[in-house]
């Protein structure tokens, strides 16, 4: 499983640090930006699938810094995230017409980010592509977030594709959005089986155990249509 690369931009190193890190346990490949004019320059060498700018930086901020990445043809339709503490409808429509995909108020929690990102990705999913799953074990001493993709997905179930292996028995708490919607499926799971693959990853075939009636519903409008 390729790692989604993504690019965080923000000049206060300690919350840089911090959501480099957490995004690094959930699975992406992070490279970081101090500046909006670094965000830019890195942009165009690593060509990642999403980036992140804080929008008060200075010199370039990160509005300034979107439509500048909007104006180069290879970043023309990367998803980009503008984050920000204040979340006037002025400072929200500039950073909209400065072409970013969203605007949202920084995360008070580093894992917000993770729910952020997963959504994100989960609306510019291509027709058949993998949906990116946020997942933890439920009860497991030390559990944390991580995220995973899936394919297959039935209202059964789904096919998880993980860094490390899932042990067969173990109940997880899901949550993913279906591609191209907005909609949010929240369900615990139980791994049924589990094995390594070719490519280094592991596979865990997954059976939700409280899967709601309308989560049942849209999986099964979707994966109809």
């Amino acid at each position: 499983m390729a790692k989604v690369t993504v690019l965080i931009a923000d000049d206060l190193k300690f919350f840089l640090e911090v959501e480099k890190s957490f995004l690094q346990r959930g699975g992406f490949d992070v490279v970081t930006a101090g500046s909006g004019q670094d965000a830019v320059d890195l942009a165009l060498q690593k060509h990642p699938q999403l980036i992140l700018l804080d929008l008060e930086m200075p010199q370039m901020d990160g509005a300034a810094a979107c439509a500048a990445m909007r104006a180069q043809p290879v970043l023309a339709h990367t998803p980009i995230i503008i984050m920000s503490a204040s979340s006037s409808a002025e400072i929200r429509e500039r950073c909209l017409k400065a072409g970013c995909t969203e605007f949202v108020a920084k995360p008070q929690k580093p894992e917000e980010l993770l729910g952020i990102v997963a959504r994100i990705l989960a609306v510019r999913q291509r027709e058949g592509a993998r949906i990116t799953v946020v997942f933890n074990v439920v009860g497991s001493h030390g559990a944390r977030q991580v995220v995973g993709q899936a394919k297959n997905l039935s209202e059964k179930g789904l096919l998880l594709q993980t860094a490390a292996q899932l042990a067969v028995g173990s109940v997880l708490e899901v949550e993913f959005f279906l591609p191209k919607t907005r909609y949010a499926v929240k369900a615990k799971a139980e791994v049924t089986r589990s094995a390594p693959t070719s490519e280094g990853t592991h596979e865990a075939g997954v059976r939700f155990i409280d899967l709601s009636q309308d989560d049942q519903e849209q999986i099964l409008e979707y994966v109809s249509a």
